[in-house]
């Protein structure tokens, strides 16, 4: 079972490490909003567990899902008895999709699939477009729709009274970010920019560890130099897999990041991306 460490943040903010991804747990008078429910019941068990710890159970208990990868919301299941709020897109993606993908990771890879254990999908039961605000207690949370970016619908958590933002996706620390299809390369450089104005003073990453809001920038320059060098390798005539071989070893050089393993599909897609403009 993975670790399940808890680090204040603020006073009734808390961010959730060791699992596959980070989570969130915003308490105060009562109400609990978690952010983020992880890959699997199993994984979510002590997450609820904490919650329970934290809650009146005569007040409210809300889960928000940042975006729809089954590293973030195939846990759901353990707040089946909670309000599941998310972006329209989320519900809409994991509808269509989250079926499909448990199934062929049944099929394909069958020991994470074991992992998982016994998935039902728990889709969000209350959606919106652009944002809605919550108040958990007197915390102030706002849940702003950011667009396709690392994923087909990507939103964060931003609390304004204590400048913590829950970032989901849309930033990994000192890792090589996920860039599966359906996100979008460059329209993640501009969420960043939309992330970055917010002014925060605490940033939670979806992956990593905790960082300062520095990371923000970091990880927009790193997106920015991925796109330039497999800009330049289209230029210079390089096939996909060209630059899926050629290309990491620069990226390393320059800004180095755990998780090489990724190179393939991020390169993979801001090639796909590039030449669609271009066609």
């Amino acid at each position: 079972m993975a670790e399940f460490i808890e680090q204040d943040i603020v006073p009734g903010v808390q961010f959730i490490s060791g699992g596959i991804c980070n989570r969130g747990i915003i308490a105060a008078g009562g109400d609990v909003l978690v952010i983020d429910s992880g890959i699997s019941v199993a994984e979510a068990a002590p997450l609820r567990a904490a919650v329970n710890n934290l809650r009146d159970q005569k007040r409210a208990l809300t889960l928000f899902n940042t975006h729809p990868h089954l590293d973030h919301v195939f846990g759901n299941q353990a707040f089946a008895d909670a309000t599941i709020i998310a972006h329209q897109g989320v519900r809409d993606n994991m509808l269509t999709t989250a079926a499909a993908t448990l199934e062929g990771m049944k099929k394909n890879n069958p020991q994470m699939a074991e992992q998982l254990g016994d998935v039902i999908i728990t889709p969000p039961n209350l959606t919106f477009q652009d944002r809605v605000t919550i108040f958990v207690g007197e915390i102030e949370v706002q849940l702003i729709y950011i667009g396709i970016a690392h994923s087909p619908s990507d939103s964060v958590a931003w609390l304004p009274q204590s400048r913590t933002l829950f970032a989901g996706d849309l930033l990994f620390n000192d890792i090589v970010p996920a860039m599966p299809p359906g996100g979008n390369a460059a329209a993640w450089i501009t969420a960043l920019d939309t992330l970055k104005d917010l002014g925060a003073e605490h940033v939670i990453s979806g992956h990593g560890p905790f960082k300062t809001p520095q990371a923000l920038d970091d990880l927009q320059s790193w997106i920015k130099q991925l796109y330039q060098q497999v800009t330049n390798a289209i230029d210079n005539g390089w096939d996909k897999e060209t630059a899926i071989a050629k290309i990491p070893a620069e990226m390393q050089r320059i800004a180095p990041r755990g998780h090489d393993e990724r190179f393939p599909g991020a390169i993979g897609l801001v090639y796909d991306e590039i030449q669609r403009k271009t066609a």
